[in-house]
């Protein structure tokens, strides 16, 4: 058991924040240090975005550290990201510049002084799913494209909310992987979430 490595790792993690006067952008209680039986992990959360490659740095000389000790470190480092904004950008393409069945959503977010947008592809499937729950809830039996629109939008904001709350071996890193796919199922499962 490494309980001790992983409480050691803690305060030097943070000794080495203070020292680096980046003690203020960690979020003590979203991050984790965790012993894992064979190694240590870690999971660090900050405030701004714009630290995470200083951080980084100093969670490299760590995992050096502790490598020279025989204990190994892993984890990630994330921000806590907000959604600022979901913009519609017109139809999506694949890589070879073919035309996909869904629609670009450029999604804006903010981690304290860093900006970063995303793009979500929003498949016809989903629009059709979207446009049919929409049809059984209005008075007149169909909706119109405004309420579809609407509804769509909110439901890129729902879901990359959703992803971005994921912490742990779940987290997915908007800086790393800028794009994601809204399909049929993912909206189904989001438009009966109440969070």
């Amino acid at each position: 058991m490494l309980v001790n490595e992983a409480n050691l790792v803690q305060d030097m993690l943070v000794e080495r924040l203070r020292e680096a006067h980046l003690e203020s952008v960690l979020r003590p209680e979203k991050s984790q240090c965790l012993d894992m039986e064979d190694h240590v992990w870690l999971e660090v959360v900050l405030s701004d975005g714009a630290e995470l490659e200083r951080v980084e740095g100093i969670v490299a000389e760590l995992k050096e550290i502790f490598r020279a000790r025989g204990t190994r470190v892993d984890g990630i480092i994330r921000a806590v990201w907000d959604v600022v904004d979901v913009k519609s950008h017109g139809p999506a393409y694949g890589k070879d510049g073919s035309p996909r069945a869904a629609e670009e959503f450029y999604a804006t977010l903010k981690a304290r002084s860093r900006i970063h947008t995303v793009v979500v592809e929003f498949t016809h499937g989903a629009t059709i799913a979207v446009r049919h729950r929409l049809n059984g809830q209005a008075a007149t039996g169909k909706a119109d494209d405004k309420q579809v629109r609407d509804a769509v939008v909110a439901l890129v904001r729902k879901f990359v909310e959703y992803e971005l709350r994921q912490g742990g071996l779940g987290y997915w890193d908007p800086l790393k992987h800028p794009r994601r796919e809204l399909n049929e199922p993912a909206v189904l499962f989001f438009s009966t979430r109440r969070d």
